[in-house]
């Protein structure tokens, strides 16, 4: 015939089952104390991503400001009301941020050595404040370089042999009556613009001009 159990046996048991699920708690506690960390870390990440996309989209407006102006110091017929115009395209003008042929200084994104970085913009380069479209805090910088190479000395007659030329398209018509009419090659000019924003945000836009 068997004793029963001591009854303070059976008043333990429960008290060690307490710890037990304290020390479950405390674990799924710290669990979801990082979740929520991740969870902000990802929001944060998330918002600051669509900022940048935001002031991204804000630059465009402004680079195709800086296209318009220098497509008016090139081309006559571009915008009758610019001021100053680029006579001679075979020579440098500093200020229309003009140069004549190809600088030779692209970092890795093809940016020339004047836009990757504000303190490396001639002094005296033609600089747009557009406060209009962006804000007063928008700086748009913008450098033109037709597409011919430096290695004669200023100036520098656009050639086949030193210059990326469009080939002209053939006469349309034969009211002339001419077979021999030639027209001339026409250069490409490049014109990459740098758009500083507000948050030090900076974007560039490349095009090509003819």
């Amino acid at each position: 015939m068997t004793s029963p159990k001591p009854s303070f046996l059976q008043a333990e048991l429960p008290t060690r089952q307490h710890g037990v699920v304290l020390f479950i708690a405390l674990i799924v506690m710290v669990a979801l104390s990082l979740v929520a960390i991740a969870l902000i870390r990802s929001v944060d990440t998330t918002t600051t991503v669509i900022g940048n996309l935001a002031f991204r989209q804000a630059s465009i407006l402004p680079a195709n400001m800086a296209v318009e102006e220098a497509a008016a110091a090139l081309f006559q017929d571009a915008d009758v009301a610019h001021v100053i115009r680029i006579p001679n395209r075979d020579v440098d003008l500093p200020a229309e941020n003009y140069f004549a042929s190809w600088q030779k200084s692209d970092d890795a994104r093809g940016v020339p050595a004047q836009l990757q970085k504000r303190s490396a913009f001639p002094v005296g380069g033609k600089m747009l404040v557009d406060a209009s479209m962006s804000g007063p805090q928008t700086e748009v910088r913008y450098v033109i370089e037709r597409m011919c190479k430096n290695d004669a000395a200023p100036p520098i007659a656009a050639t086949n042999e030193n210059c990326n030329l469009l080939p002209p398209q053939g006469p349309f018509g034969t009211t002339v009556g001419d077979s021999s009419l030639t027209l001339p090659s026409v250069p490409y000019y490049r014109v990459t613009i740098r758009v500083d924003g507000p948050q030090n945000t900076a974007s560039f836009v490349q095009a090509m001009l003819r």
